[in-house]
Order: structure tokens, then sequence, then C-alpha cells
């Protein structure tokens, strides 16, 4: 025996010569104390203590009832040598949020305070931890568990697979959550869930990920049932969701009919990834279906559907719906309330608009945000009221972001307001002078006040910084395969009869008495580039596939990754009417239905 193990014992020996005083003293005691002194007894006098699930169910037990330093003693005075079984139960019982300290100090103790340290962590030391810290408290203890573990423990043990893949998942960590998941040789539903969850969260935090995430979630997917693994509803909200980004619905639609085949709780949770995802997808009546068939809907659900009544434009409807809610007694929160304005400023209803902002917090309890202020100004300002907007800038409790500064600088464009559009850009390049998107904005509304030089000023610092612009992308899903064109796109296997069609179209719309926008040419390049034709914009090559490869009189559904230009959306208008077809078109900021020649956007976007 060496000196180091004798000293442990000793240390041991000396620990359990007096192991619980405050146990003898019963009369001491509150009640469940006092029975736990009786049930401890019982186990001890009975011979049940040797054997370690029966002494790891009294440790459990005692969690609730006695202080960290008195379950200690009752662990190290156990009939058995302490193990990190027994540790583990212990730890396991003391793990929530509100007992987090006393189970991190029930770790240092039997893992760290002595060295050699008298017990050895293993993978099931580390999880009950995990879910009771917050997010940077656990991503520390994951670090310092694979540290303690070694980096092949994810690989060879499920369960602290899955728990590092929750807590990377949870901060956000997505590159280690993928390197947890590759390491695990045969992961089960819970790690797969774990990383679809991952995904997830990613696609709804990081507007620039959206796409690649959704992109992801769905090749995973299809990988996941290669391997014959069987969803579950968890699984199938990260789904949905990647389908709605994607605007996948023939994708979405199997997901939904999958679930109801295989009877899995289309719970309320499902529900609203549902009403999200054939919002998201364009398909508004599918939307309503689900909403109007959810029998426990709650207050996310509500906002799923007023979301989607919104950005459709639907804003008397979503008005409508939002009384309902109210008067039912479901409870309102600040994405209601946002979800209620934005549908006010797609319809155009100012009024009732400014009324529900004026409301929010006397009424509805909920404190304006910085989205709200933004929301209310960019009404403003497309409803041209732009001394109101710019009012409310000055009048704000909150510091003005970047997305409030350009809502008004594009209005002043619009309508003529030179001197007030230059106060708000020398604001917008104070907060963010690097953004490519910024320097568009500036040269296209010098363009809109017939400012040449400065419009090719901004132009020449944009490409002197070395700023790139975002490209202009469209998506179209033909047959539930996705198309996704850029602008100028010349890599599709099609591309030849596309750039046809995309003649055949224009020559069509000329004899219909169109007229294309220069301005939208020359300098509207926050939606394509400028060196490139209006007639080759992503959107017209997506219309122009899906005349091709798509059933005669089939609606077409495109997502679009910028806010379409004007020049386009006549086109749009024109295509819907002189083709017969409907277009169903989703940019940066709503949906745009074209039939038989109009817009349900009213040209107010």
């Amino acid at each position: 025996m060496g000196p180091a193990t004798a000293a442990a014992e000793a240390a041991l020996a000396r620990r359990a010569a007096d192991p619980l005083p405050a146990l003898r003293r019963r009369d001491a005691l509150p009640l469940p104390a006092r029975l736990f002194a009786q049930l401890h007894a019982l186990v001890l006098t009975a011979g049940l203590a040797r054997h370690s699930p029966n002494f790891s169910l009294l440790l459990r037990l005692a969690s609730p009832l006695l202080p960290v330093s008195h379950r200690l003693r009752l662990l190290l005075s156990s009939p058995l040598p302490p193990t990190t079984f027994l540790a583990n139960s212990l730890l396991l019982a003391s793990s929530s949020s509100r007992c987090l300290p006393s189970a991190l100090s029930l770790y240092a103790l039997l893992f760290l305070s002595s060295s050699p340290p008298l017990l050895r962590p293993n993978a099931f030391t580390y999880p009950p931890l995990f879910r009771a810290a917050p997010p940077a408290l656990a991503l520390a203890l994951a670090t310092h568990s694979v540290k303690f573990l070694g980096a092949h423990a994810a690989s060879c043990d499920r369960v602290l697979g899955a728990a590092l893949l929750g807590v990377f998942a949870r901060c956000g960590r997505i590159a280690s959550c993928r390197r947890v998941f590759d390491r695990i040789a045969h992961p089960d539903l819970p790690a797969w869930n774990a990383l679809l969850s991952a995904y997830a969260r990613l696609r709804a935090r990081d507007v620039a990920c959206a796409t690649s995430a959704a992109d992801a979630i769905l090749e995973l997917f299809v990988r996941m049932l290669s391997l014959a693994i069987e969803p579950n509803e968890i699984t199938l909200v990260a789904v949905i969701g990647a389908c709605g980004e994607l605007g996948a619905v023939s994708h979405g639609v199997w997901a939904h009919t999958y679930a109801v085949k295989r009877r899995l709780a289309v719970n309320c949770i499902v529900a609203t990834a549902l009403v999200e995802m054939y919002a998201g997808c364009g398909r508004l009546d599918l939307a309503e279906q689900v909403f109007a068939a959810a029998s426990d809907r709650d207050t996310r659900c509500y906002n799923a559907m007023l979301h989607g009544l919104a950005v459709h434009g639907h804003g008397r409807a979503a008005l409508s719906l939002f009384d309902r809610m109210h008067g039912a007694g479901v409870p309102v929160d600040g994405v209601t309330v946002l979800s209620v304005m934005c549908a006010c400023a797609h319809a155009g209803l100012v009024d009732e608009g400014l009324d529900y902002f004026d409301r929010m917090e006397i009424e509805f309890g909920t404190e304006p945000r910085i989205e709200h202020y933004g929301c209310m100004i960019d009404m403003l300002s497309r409803a041209g009221r732009l001394n109101n907007a710019e009012k409310l800038i000055h009048e704000m409790l909150i510091v003005p972001n970047a997305a409030i500064y350009r809502s008004l600088i594009r209005a002043c464009g619009i309508h003529g307001k030179l001197e007030l559009g230059e106060k708000m850009i020398a604001e917008l390049m104070r907060l963010e002078p690097d953004d490519s998107g910024n320097h568009v904005l500036i040269s296209n509304f010098y363009a809109r006040t017939n400012r040449w030089e400065d419009a090719k000023k901004a132009r020449k610092e944009m490409k002197s910084m070395g700023i790139d612009k975002n490209p202009g992308s469209s998506l179209v899903d033909i047959n539930g395969v996705l198309h996704e064109f850029l602008v100028g796109d010349k890599t599709h296997p099609a591309s030849k009869e596309i750039y046809t069609m995309v003649e055949e179209i224009e020559t069509r719309l000329i004899e219909c008495g169109r007229r294309s926008s220069t301005s939208s040419a020359l300098f509207d390049v926050e939606e394509e580039d400028k060196a490139d034709t209006l007639s080759y914009h992503s959107e017209r090559l997506a219309i122009a596939f899906a005349l091709i490869a798509s059933n005669p009189g089939a609606p077409i559904r495109i997502i679009k990754n910028l806010r379409v230009c004007a020049d386009c959306h006549e086109s749009a208008k024109l295509v819907s009417r002189v083709y017969g077809r409907e277009i169903v078109m989703r940019d940066r900021t709503r949906f745009h239905h074209f039939r038989d020649g109009v817009c349900s956007c009213g040209d107010f976007w």
C-alpha cells in the first residue's frame, strides 16, 4: 500500500468516526429529516446499506433534506467504500438550478479536493451538472470534462456524448457540436436531435447563416432516415423549421404527413412549427388550417399565425385574430404586439399601428424594444410621414440602431428629402461605416435625388475599402427539388433553355407595352449587381426556369434573400397575367402574391 493510499484511507476513517451527529439528535430535526434518520437507521441495521443500489437511493432521498456537509458525511460513512457510482447518485439528486452551488461543492470535494482525488469522475458524473448550469458555466464544465475524461469519452458513451452536444448547442458552438457528433460511432436519436437542434438555434439566431443551417438540417435528416433512425417530435420541429427557411413546401408537407401517419403528437410546439413553415413557404391557407385544428394554442402559436398574416399583407385579418386572442385571455408579449404592428405596416394601416404602439405598455404591459420602434419608423417612412418618423427617433428611450436609419434614408430617397436623408446618412455611417449594404443604400439615395456624382463617389468608396456586396439569390421549389439562382447565373444544367425563356418573356412583355426602369438597372444595386442587366436578376431566372420545368398553371414559389427591386416587381405582375401563373415571392421584408397582373402588396413594400 502506497503512502498516498494510506493517507486517503486514514482521512476517510477520521471523517467516519462521527459521521452524522445531527441525525443522532433527532428531536432537533424537522419531521421529514427525522423520518429520514429513522429510514437511515433501518437501512443500516437491516444490512441493506451494503448493496450499492439501496444506498444510492438513500443518498438521493437525503439531498433535499440535508445540507451539503451532512450529505458528504453520509456518503463517506457508508458500510461500502465510497465509489464513483454513489458519488454520481448524490450529484444527480443535488443537481438542479436551485441546488447548483451545493452540487458544485460536492463535485469539488469528491473529485478535486485531494491529490490524488478520492474518486475519479466518469461519463455519468457531468451530465446532471450540465443540465443545471447556465450556458456559460455549462460550457466551462464541458471543457473541463473533456480535459478529465479525454476527447474520446464522448465516442465511448452515448449519455456523455448527448450531454456535450446539448451544451455546445445551447452555447451556439456549432463546430464543437459537430466534432462531438462525428466522434460518436453509432449516434442514437437523442444525439441526432441535439445536433439538429443546434443547427435550428443557429438558423433562428444568425440571419447570415440561416440558409446554410437549414440546408445542413435537411441533409442530416436524410442521412438519419437512411440509417433507419426513427424521428420524433423534437426531430420534426427542427426539420419543419428548416423547410420554412428554404421555402421547401413539399419537404414540409412530407414531414407533416409523416407525423400524422406515425401518430406522433402534433402538440402545440409542433403545430407552431407547422404554422411558421407553411406561412414561410407561401401556403397561408395550410397555416390557417393547422392553426384552426390546434387544440392548445398558446402565445407562441398565436404569434406564429399573426406573423404569417402580417408578412402576407393580411392586415385586417391579423387585427381580428389579435382581438380574439386578447379576448380569450391568451397572454400577450412583445412578439405579439410586434407582429400586429408589422401587419399594420405591411397593409398601410398607419393610424392603427400607431394606436397599438401607444397602447402596448399601458394596456398590454409590454415595454417597447428597438424592434417596435424600428417597425413604427419604417411604417411612417413608407407612408411619407417623414417628419413624424424623425420626431419618433428623437423621442426614443433606446439608442437607435442602423436599421432605423436605413428605413428613413430609403424613404427620403423616394420622397426627395435630401437634407433629412443626409442627416440620417451621417448617423448611419457613424454606426456601421464598413457595411456594404449601407454604401449601396447611400448610392441609391443620391441616384434617386439626381445627385449622380455623389452616387458615384459612394460606389468608389465602397470599392476602395474592399467591401463586397452580398449577391442576390433566389430559390424555387420544383417537384420537391430546390434550385438556387444567383444574378446572371449560368451554372444551372438547363442554363441555355432558361436564357432562351428569359428572352421570350421580355419580348412578350414588351409587346404588352412594358418598359424597364433604367434607374433600377443602373442604381438599384442593393438588390442585384449593377453590372448585370435587369433581365438576369435572380428572381427572373427562377421564374423562367419554373415556366419551363413546372406543370402548366401550377403556382411558382420563390424565396429571395434581398428586397425585390421595382422593375422585377413590375415584371412579375405582367408575367402572372401574360402566362396565367400565380407567382408567390418571399423577399427580405414580406410576401408578394402576383395574380392576373396585380400584387397583393398594392405596390406598397
